[in-house]
């Protein structure tokens, strides 16, 4: 199938609208560049970053490849009412000035605020990217913080129900229990949602793979936050050191970020200066890292299918993440990792003990990694599902 707009389309405007820049380039930046190929004209509307260093380096590859980028005023963990409302009308006149005939909205804001827009500017055509449900979907165990997230949620759940009546939308879930979640939507046809697992994952980093390059290395690679389970991995990381492991437990991902769920730089520097674990903080080359790690570690509370995930995968690691929406299906346990309870960093400790103690079981889940990203989680798959839905939709509008 030919997906490419014929000289009639090529003004055709897709916008994303996202949280942050930085998010953007790490995870949409490829499906970007693919539909400029396709002849589309690519804007993006992000809210204020979390953190400059990273927005800085966004802001270079969106000038690069020549995407217009304008920001407004929310933010993605945002909870001022006034600034989030200023931000939403601000998204408003945008979209009213710039008249996409796409919006690809991702990211919980993205998709709650974009979808809003959407249907009031009666754009033509919405893609709605759920791509793990964001701060009020994830329960952490604070009764103080599960209030305030339970009225994040109900709040959410009622504006997505007039965003879900847009009448051409396709939705993204990158999980089955999303899939199923979405799909008992009175207002959604099974028709609109379409399973896209992950971001992709650009295969040429991880081609040629050396195992014994493979260090004693057990890597969490997340944002800071409690969220991912970081305080977790820090636990079963002093337990293990405490039994005499001399494995090296690193951390890489950065901790300043405004979202309710993130853990203090000072107490990240304290872990380090108790000899538990390495920081190695915002790190611009992963793949790099991830060739030279044997066990990925990610006990998150919620996912949507963890990116980190499926890097290790190809970069032949094994993996141990939680038994959890999007983690769960992000791995084939006892094949290319093992799962491990939430929130508990004893059976966490355990899990990592068994794996360091069975080296020839680690490897074995390293190669079964690789062709797991190479059969399921190579970007062009990715790219592929993602044009074919803008051209279903483009099609739709015209017939509406």
């Amino acid at each position: 199938m030919n997906n490419r707009l014929n000289e009639n389309d090529h003004k055709c405007k897709l916008v994303f609208i996202v949280n942050n820049a930085a998010f953007f380039v790490s995870h949409r930046l490829p499906i970007a560049i693919e539909a400029q190929k396709h002849g589309y004209k690519v804007e993006l509307i992000t809210g204020f970053p979390s953190n400059k260093k990273q927005e800085e380096s966004a802001l270079d590859q969106l000038r690069k490849y020549n995407i217009t980028h304008h920001k407004v005023s929310f933010r993605g963990s945002g909870m001022n009412v006034f600034v989030e409302l200023y931000g939403l009308i601000q998204l408003l006149f945008l979209i009213l000035k710039i008249k996409p005939h796409i919006m690809h909205c991702a990211s919980p804001k993205g998709v709650l605020y974009g979808g809003i827009v959407a249907r009031i500017a009666k754009t033509p055509s919405v893609v709605l990217a759920i791509t793990g449900m964001g701060y009020g979907f994830t329960h952490d165990g604070d009764s103080n913080y599960s209030i305030k997230r339970s009225i994040v949620k109900s709040v959410f759940n009622v504006l997505m129900r007039f965003v879900y009546k847009h009448k051409n939308k396709k939705i993204i879930v990158q999980n089955l229990d999303d899939k199923k979640i979405v799909g008992s939507i009175k207002s959604i046809e099974k028709t609109d949602i379409h399973l896209i697992k992950g971001s992709g994952v650009d295969l040429s980093f991880y081609r040629n793979i050396s195992f014994l390059n493979k260090q004693k290395i057990v890597l969490l690679p997340a944002r800071m936050l409690k969220d991912k389970g970081v305080v977790e991995f820090y636990m079963a990381a002093k337990l293990l050191k405490s039994k005499g492991c001399s494995w090296n437990f690193v951390l890489a991902g950065t901790a300043d970020h405004d979202n309710p769920s993130a853990i203090k730089k000072e107490i990240i520097l304290s872990w380090v200066s108790e000899g538990v674990l390495e920081w190695l903080g915002d790190v611009d080359n992963m793949p790099e890292i991830y060739l030279k790690t044997s066990i990925v570690c990610l006990p998150s509370y919620r996912e949507g299918m963890p990116k980190a995930l499926l890097e290790a995968a190809a970069a032949g690691c094994a993996v141990i993440t939680t038994d959890t929406i999007g983690c769960r299906e992000s791995i084939e346990p006892g094949v290319t990792g093992d799962l491990v309870k939430v929130r508990s960093y004893k059976h966490l400790s355990n899990t990592i003990q068994a794996l360091i103690d069975d080296p020839s079981r680690m490897r074995e889940y390293g190669v079964n990694g690789q062709r797991l990203a190479n059969n399921f989680y190579d970007i062009k798959i990715v790219l592929n599902k993602t044009m074919f839905i803008y051209e279903e939709l483009r099609n739709n509008a015209n017939n509406i």
